[in-house]
């Protein structure tokens, strides 16, 4: 089979695996009685990502996430031509992953379990809707940051899956109550879109790219490496 049709097979899994384990984690927090807070849904989410790092990473860079792939594409990790292939990719999986979800849990009051998904809407008590942009703008820089300093320019090793999953359990610990830290277009296309809900889709989707091109510009551009520009000793061919 084609490398490249290996890759996205890949990123259906993974984006499949985060949009489901990632959903339901919220969905069980937001039943009566339970009061689990931001913690499972910040561990199922980080934890997604590092079983996508090292299952699926070989074949696709396990970037399960648009705004990630934008990040690596402006890092000249992936072409443009192939990122675009993966966002798509990543939306049919996550709206995929949403659907077959909903079909198997319980809604409540006669709404669909999909509502409870979360990703797709931010606490009015606590910020505005440009607050949560710019909310979800700063997390996913800080997520797509590491992945291409960890990953993309090898930084970390084989560390990089635990630490690219690790910033996504600490920005979802932090944000989770305010945005749902989201940092991903297809986590949350794929929800809003079952549940019905599109009218707050736009923090999610322009916040993330945002954030991701920025952390790519600055990955690429300004952290570049350093390179020894002492002119090589001219060989003249004389004795010395």
């Amino acid at each position: 089979m084609n490398s490249d049709i290996k890759a996205y097979i890949a990123e259906f899994i993974g984006t499949f695996t985060l949009v489901t384990l990632g959903s339901a984690s919220v969905w069980f927090i937001s039943q009566p009685g339970y009061t689990g807070g931001t913690t499972v849904p910040a561990f199922a989410h980080g934890i997604s990502i590092i079983i996508a790092a090292y299952s699926i990473g070989y074949l696709s860079g396990a970037h399960i996430n648009p705004a990630v792939t934008i990040a690596v594409a402006i890092a000249g990790g992936i072409s443009w031509a192939k990122a675009g292939i993966y966002i798509v990719v990543q939306i049919i999986a996550a709206i995929v992953a949403a659907f077959i979800l909903n079909a198997l849990l319980t809604g409540q009051g006669g709404a669909a379990p999909a509502t409870q998904f979360g990703a797709f809407s931010y606490n009015a008590n606590f910020t505005t809707s440009i607050g949560a942009l710019f909310i979800e703008a700063i997390a996913t820089f800080l997520l797509a940051f590491v992945v291409c300093q960890a990953a993309v320019k090898g930084k970390a090793g084989d560390l990089a899956g635990l630490a690219i999953g690790l910033t996504l359990a600490a920005n979802i610990f932090a944000f989770g109550g305010i945005t749902g830290a989201s940092l991903n277009p297809a986590r949350s296309i794929g929800p809003a879109l079952v549940a019905g809900r599109l009218g707050e889709i736009w923090i999610y989707i322009i916040g993330p790219v945002l954030g991701a091109a920025v952390a790519g510009i600055v990955s690429r551009y300004v952290l570049t490496e350093d390179v020894d520009k002492t002119p090589p000793v001219r060989n003249t061919g004389r004795r010395q």
